[in-house]
């Protein structure tokens, strides 16, 4: 697990910004605990600009030579989950590499530069072309359509210009700090054994032919209403109710 978000980190940082930032070498990370001395001596410093110098695969390769290594030890019992193992491992250093690629081969510069120049100068044509003649009548003050097109074009190259870098620092890119806090927290949490599974019981549903979900909304808003420690003008149902994306939109 600890290989695998190491294979994670040193290849995102590549991409993003943020964990750039966060991560500027190689030390950064071993003093997170994440990566031993020893080993990033063996892995380098990371630091080339090169599309293919990174050596974010090897603690992945490590991780296969571990599970190797538990089944030849009689750790892993049967060949099916030696091979789903190393399949999952497979996965995630193939979804690592398509997004590398993704990162190293954007899109060529000369598009976007011909895209923004031709809304620029159609706008700047259109600015003079579309104005009255002196010989015709005027029956529009305020060229409408010229504005609703320009709202439209340059609010799609404003779209385009966000959706070019998915790994910077606005709001709408990717919280890859968050996120990878998010992996690591689950990732230890799955292999600690500190916390035994529930004892197995019987539930409310057991031998029943056709259960059902009760809908508790009745009987929480009657309950709120009952009670006479909640006042009503601290309950927002808006609030109540809204999803955490909702609350994250900027547009809300």
């Amino acid at each position: 697990i600890r290989y695998c978000i190491l294979s994670y980190i040193l290849c995102i940082r590549r991409l993003s910004v943020r964990l750039r930032k966060r991560f500027p070498t190689m030390q950064e990370i071993i003093q997170t605990g994440v990566l031993r001395p020893d080993e990033a001596l063996r892995i380098g410093e990371e630091n080339s600009p090169q599309m293919y110098g990174s050596n974010w695969w090897i603690p992945l390769k490590w991780s296969a030579d571990i599970l190797t290594k538990a089944q030849q030890d009689g750790l892993i019992k049967n060949a099916p989950g030696f091979k789903g193992l190393i399949c999952q491992v497979a996965d995630f250093r193939s979804d690592l590499t398509r997004v590398a690629t993704y990162g190293h081969i954007p899109v060529p510069l000369v598009y976007t530069q011909v895209v923004t120049l031709a809304v620029y100068f159609y706008f700047g044509v259109s600015l003079i072309g579309e104005q009255w003649l002196l010989d015709d009548e005027v029956d529009l003050y305020y060229p409408i359509f010229m504005t609703i097109k320009f709202l439209f074009l340059f609010g799609w190259l404003r779209v385009a210009e966000t959706l070019y870098n998915p790994f910077g620092e606005d709001d709408e890119d990717f919280e890859l700090n968050e996120l990878l806090n998010r992996h690591f927290r689950v990732a230890m949490n799955i292999v600690d054994d500190k916390e035994s599974p529930p004892k197995l019981q019987k539930d409310m549903f057991w031998n029943q032919r056709e259960p059902e979900l009760v809908d508790l909304k009745d009987l929480y808003n009657s309950d709120i209403e009952n009670s006479s420690d909640i006042e009503k003008n601290d309950v927002n149902p808006e609030e109540e109710y809204t999803t955490n994306q909702e609350l994250r939109d900027p547009m809300r």
